[in-house]
């Protein structure tokens, strides 16, 4: 039943809290970084360097700061 998983430890429960705790890392760490994103921004750097200095697409950028309620700089 467990063929190749013998050396992946934990439970099910154990696994299953592990990913719960991993999932609100990263809800952490997306508002964190859209926080800090609109923050960029307000400040005056352009959405291709925002972009560049996260990694992200520049379409990423502009979704995220469309969704909070950013306009765009013309």
């Amino acid at each position: 039943m467990n063929q190749g998983q013998d050396n992946v430890p934990g439970t099910l429960e154990e696994a299953a809290a592990a990913l719960r705790a991993a999932e609100h890392s990263v809800r952490e760490a997306r508002r964190r970084l859209s926080a800090a994103t609109v923050a960029a921004y307000r400040s005056g750097e352009s959405v291709s360097v925002i972009a560049s200095r996260t990694g992200e697409e520049p379409y990423h950028i502009r979704n995220l700061l469309a969704a909070a309620g950013i306009s765009r700089r013309t």
